[in-house]
């Protein structure tokens, strides 16, 4: 299966460079007629916008889960439609649904409240919001995009501050087949955590991390809204990514400093302002 993989990810390439070339070509040609920003929404011209076996996956979608996203600067959301594979991961799915409809139950973390004396007052408040909203399912409405390495990954789902002290549940580890190619949407393999991935591009050393792919977003609207925002500018950071899960400093403080607080964050806020789910 893996050689496989090789052969049909090499065959891809050299089709997308061939078409890439005639495209530009004929583009160079037709420059009065053509907008060029249409390179970055096509895939440069091809058709072949995800490999055969990504396309293969589209068509076991039982789920999709539409997003609403309010860019700061932009006039009207974007939409980000992805289409789930629940068959392929179960659990992961269902815990993915739960978020995008705001019913996924989810406990405070166990810290006393005589302890969160000794904490920074931003975090006494966090804990506070969630034993006041404890009755509340997390959603992913009021989520941002939180991390955007370009062409590498954009992470989704930093709950809103009302549920950053709840700790996400643990589910089965799950596995399947799916590799992270264009449009690929993946969480953390065994839950305990809110966030999720989606590839900008065909990646390989996400396949490494410990992640199963559940979805992928397929149509040619979200597509280009995945372009766009890939576009948005980012701060560099010469550390790794870590993996999700990984506990994430939400802002900087100048009184506790962490290099994480700002690595990668982009430049425009990306809210979700809304969540809908649609089965198949």
């Amino acid at each position: 299966y893996l050689n496989d993989q090789i052969v049909k990810n090499m065959i891809y390439t050299i089709v997308r460079l061939i078409c890439l070339s005639l495209f530009l070509n004929v583009s160079s040609a037709l420059s009065g007629y053509m907008d060029r920003r249409l390179m970055l929404i096509s895939g440069g011209g091809c058709a072949l916008a995800l490999p055969a076996h990504a396309q293969e996956q589209a068509q076991k979608r039982t789920h999709v889960v539409s997003f609403d996203l309010k860019v700061s600067g932009e006039t009207q959301p974007l939409v980000l439609d992805i289409d789930l594979f629940s068959d392929l991961a179960p659990e992961s799915v269902n815990q993915f649904l739960a978020l995008a409809q705001g019913r996924l139950r989810a406990e405070c973390s166990d810290r006393k409240e005589e302890l969160l004396a000794k904490k920074e007052l931003s975090r006494v408040n966090n804990e506070r919001a969630c034993l006041d909203s404890l009755g509340e399912g997390v959603t992913y409405e009021d989520s941002t995009l939180w991390r955007l390495v370009p062409d590498y990954r954009l992470d989704f789902g930093r709950v809103a501050s009302r549920f950053a002290s709840r700790v996400a549940p643990a589910i089965t580890r799950e596995t399947n087949n799916l590799k992270h190619v264009r449009g690929s949407v993946s969480v953390k393999r065994g839950g305990e955590a809110f966030e999720f991935t989606i590839s900008p591009a065909m990646n390989p050393s996400l396949d490494a991390e410990d992640l199963v792919i559940i979805g992928q977003v397929t149509s040619p609207n979200s597509l280009a809204t995945l372009e766009f925002l890939n576009s948005i500018p980012s701060k560099k950071s010469p550390f790794k990514p870590e993996p999700l899960g990984r506990s994430f400093a939400r802002a900087c403080e100048y009184s506790n400093p962490d290099p994480s607080c700002a690595a990668n964050k982009p430049l425009k806020k990306v809210l979700v302002s809304r969540s809908s789910v649609t089965t198949e």
